[in-house]
């Protein structure tokens, strides 16, 4: 009899194969449910609902270290199938004297959640370019205490240890903030959608500040961050992987094979969903298979690699920074982490 899982996932097109039951792992009747990843990863630190689910890499860590038995009882697969960068999104009060992430040092800035995985990149990555370290700013928590994955995980009691951080109200909106120049720079400003400060049930509230025409706005990176991401890339090695897979322990204990079996089902996932998109490109570009080509010539030919022996060495880098950002207490090896079962992926 085929074992029933639950498993939550953003809508991500890399699962979209599985989703549509192209590929289907052997002996797991697999329910999918799509979900945006503020959400689910709230859902998954308060209210830990589902038998597997993409989850935030940094959050996971967080999580693992503050369980007490009650909760957090995973075990994560590596499954890296998300890249959720700053860069595009990432604006700067136009009064504040920011002209490059060097100039960042020193500045208020305002993040969705400090304890977020992209967050954790963003500062690796000041650190590592540019050596500035997380102490050296003032962080301003966009989401407020009740309603935020840092508050369920604690954070408004324990840490960020030897960071100053802020938490805003549930009437503050970082976007009005950066207009008024109350904070220099935000990694998640949006263009527009519905006015959502004062609502306690937003967990992404929005002041309803414009982006075209406000000349109190500018975009930091023209290009999206494509060339930082390819530098931090070729200096480093890292890829800014920002979700992998958790599976509740319940399930593993009963049944061990799922671990590895998801790992291969979603792996296979993958290949299909990049196959699907060379192939649909073509219908597309003038030159077919340049934009692949340009990429696969500074990262390699699978932009989205999963497994231990590939991907070891990256979430040992995220272990690393969130130590220097004052979210971990202490280290955690791979094998607190991953799955035995996936080890030797």
């Amino acid at each position: 009899m085929a074992v029933h899982i639950t498993m939550a996932f953003s809508d991500n097109p890399r699962v979209q194969p599985l989703r549509d039951g192209t590929v289907k792992p052997e002996g797991i009747d697999l329910e999918m449910l799509t979900i945006p990843p503020s959400d689910l990863f709230y859902r998954n630190l308060a209210y830990d609902e589902f038998d597997a689910s993409e989850m935030s890499i940094s959050e996971t860590l967080l999580a693992l270290e503050r369980s007490d038995g009650s909760k957090w009882d995973w075990s994560a697969l590596p499954v890296f199938l998300s890249r959720g960068h700053v860069w595009p999104s990432l604006y700067v009060n136009a009064e504040s004297g920011i002209e490059s992430l060097a100039d960042l040092k020193g500045k208020r800035i305002g993040i969705p959640d400090y304890d977020m995985t992209a967050g954790l990149w963003f500062r690796a990555t000041l650190l590592d370019m540019y050596g500035i370290q997380a102490g050296d700013n003032v962080w301003f928590n966009g989401r407020t205490r009740e309603h935020s994955h840092g508050g369920a995980l604690g954070l408004d009691d324990a840490g960020p240890v030897g960071v100053t951080h802020h938490w805003l109200t549930v009437d503050q909106t970082l976007d009005v903030m950066l207009d008024r120049g109350e904070i220099d720079a935000f990694t998640a400003m949006r263009s527009g959608g519905r006015v959502t400060a004062g609502d306690p049930t937003v967990i992404d509230r929005y002041g309803g500040t414009p982006i075209a025409g406000n000349p109190r706005i500018k975009k930091l990176l023209s290009d999206d961050g494509k060339g930082v991401v390819y530098e931090y890339f070729q200096k480093t090695g890292f890829f800014h992987c920002n979700h992998h897979v958790i599976v509740q322990n319940r399930i593993l204990r009963e049944h061990p094979w799922v671990g590895l079996e998801l790992f291969k089902a979603l792996q296979r996932s993958k290949e299909v969903a990049i196959q699907r998109a060379r192939e649909s490109q073509s219908a597309y570009l003038y030159f077919p298979g340049s934009d692949f080509s340009d990429q696969a010539s500074v990262i390699g030919p699978d932009p989205y690699p999963i497994g231990i022996r590939v991907m070891g060495k990256n979430v040992e880098r995220a272990v690393q920074a969130s130590l220097e950002q004052g979210l971990l207490t202490k280290p955690l090896a791979l094998e607190d982490i991953y799955f035995h079962t996936t080890m030797g992926t």
